[in-house]
């Protein structure tokens, strides 16, 4: 049985005076018991295609109907009340209400179902998930893979028919993706369905059909590239090591989770020198968002240690004059223009900031200078990533803190990015990037690794062996 059939779908949108055709005539079908994976390049209309087939746009022709009802030219309200009972949608980032715990969110979607939700239907769903410790947490306490996995809860809360997913598991660790894998694989053999955007090799070979789309039309009958997922070797480079930039003493950050406390950075000592290329790595939930927050100064340590910034003017901002930060989602301004988002720091800080680069500049060395007149709405979450990667770069900052830059991104786009970035900041600009992927690890110098918590920084000599 067909659980969904999209036929000949176009959408266009009109940034300016300039059309993008974001889908092209596509056309697909899904039965039950299918996982298809949908692959293509950032910006080929992935996302585009996933919002027209969960109802949540219209596209401009062409028909969907998910268990044999239209879901297309209909009002929103009917789209909504057809997408609650057969549609678990997982988007790219906010899938969750940030002022209700994550078991608060999955109750949420169990009434918009209809269906009644019990404290035991929820606890399952969050071991499911490998959650039950994190019932009564807030969204923004966790971090990028336990956020991944309570979306999954969430959308798959009324055991729908169709799961339809935006890069489920672009910033989480290989572990956390074979959860995920292992529970798509359980309702796949109980005759659920599931289409996938996805830039992983192993969701993709996981998958029991996979899709390509590329400018707006799926490409039928080409086989799917898998990597062989082997990082290159790193090659140590020899550089020579500035002033101290940032400093920490026993520097830890603990949150209160209903009546427990996580420490997510344990007590560190470290000293962080002009010059670092350092990748960051660590499972989902280890601490290493919040140990950039630390170093950015967007957190405050525990009152029991202390971090410092010796290497900075004291006379001018951290944020964003000195330190640029890439977060896990782009953090563009809704309401300005992609060169605006770039522009921003320097409007916002004026003749102070006259050393930063000149936005097209830096939307050039991302390859999206084409789309500097369009708003954060209609980029794909890969096209925002490299905005926040743009905007970051023109500040031309001393450091440089990324957490997971290339996990919206697929493998060729996310090299790029990252050859851009390395090649666009001077010999003394400090890196540290926050990554589950390997390749991107083995282009820094060194890596740190932090696990529940803990930070472990090799020596200098294990640095240059």
């Amino acid at each position: 049985m067909a659980i969904l059939e999209a036929d000949d779908l176009y959408r266009f949108f009109h940034p300016g005076d300039t059309e993008v055709r974001a889908l092209r005539g596509a056309s697909l079908s899904i039965d039950a018991g299918e996982t298809v994976a949908l692959v293509g390049p950032s910006g080929s209309g992935k996302s585009t295609l996933l919002a027209c087939l969960a109802g949540l746009d219209d596209p401009d022709g062409g028909t969907v109907e998910v268990m044999g009802e239209r879901m297309s030219r209909r009002p929103q309200e009917a789209r909504a009340a057809l997408r609650a009972r057969s549609i678990g949608f997982l988007a790219q980032s906010r899938n969750l209400f940030e002022h209700l715990s994550v078991a608060e969110n999955i109750a949420l979607q169990l009434g918009l179902a209809g269906e009644t939700p019990t404290r035991s239907r929820i606890d399952a769903l969050l071991e499911e998930v490998g959650l039950a410790d994190r019932r009564c947490a807030a969204p923004t306490t966790l971090s990028g893979g336990e956020a991944a996995r309570a979306a999954l809860a969430v959308a798959l809360a009324a055991d729908p028919p169709l799961l339809v997913a935006d890069e489920p598991t672009a910033e989480v660790d290989a572990e956390t993706e074979a959860r995920i894998l292992d529970r798509l694989e359980v309702r796949r053999r109980a005759g659920g369905a599931a289409l996938i955007a996805t830039h992983s090799p192993a969701l993709a070979a996981h998958a029991t059909r996979v899709l390509r789309i590329r400018d707006g039309r799926i490409e039928r009958g080409e086989p799917m590239e898998v990597e062989d997922g082997a990082p290159t070797h790193r090659r140590p480079v020899a550089r020579h090591l500035g002033p101290v930039l940032v400093e920490a003493h026993g520097a830890s950050r603990r949150f209160a989770v209903g009546d427990e406390t996580v420490v997510a950075v344990a007590p560190v000592d470290l000293e962080l020198r002009a010059g670092r290329r350092i990748a960051l790595v660590g499972r989902s939930g280890s601490g290493k968002s919040t140990l950039l927050n630390l170093l950015a100064g967007l957190a405050d340590p525990d009152a029991s240690g202390t971090i410092s910034w010796p290497g900075f003017d004291a006379t001018r901002p951290l944020r964003p004059q000195q330190i640029a930060v890439v977060f896990q989602a782009p953090s563009l301004a809704p309401t300005l223009t992609v060169v605006e988002n770039v522009a921003l720091p320097a409007a916002l800080h004026g003749s102070d900031a006259a050393r930063f680069m000149d936005p097209i500049e830096a939307l050039e060395r991302l390859g999206i200078a084409d789309l500097a007149d369009e708003t954060p709405d209609e980029l794909s979450g890969g096209q925002a990533q490299r905005v926040a990667v743009a905007r970051a770069l023109g500040t031309r900052p001393k450091l440089l803190l990324a957490d997971e830059p290339t996990g919206q991104l697929d493998r060729a786009t996310g090299r790029a990015v990252m050859d851009t970035l390395l090649a666009a900041v001077d010999a003394e600009t400090t890196i540290v990037v926050a990554t589950h992927d390997p390749r991107v690890a083995a282009l820094l110098d060194e890596t740190w690794t932090m696990e529940h918590g803990r930070l472990s920084v090799p020596t200098e000599k294990e640095t240059t062996t």
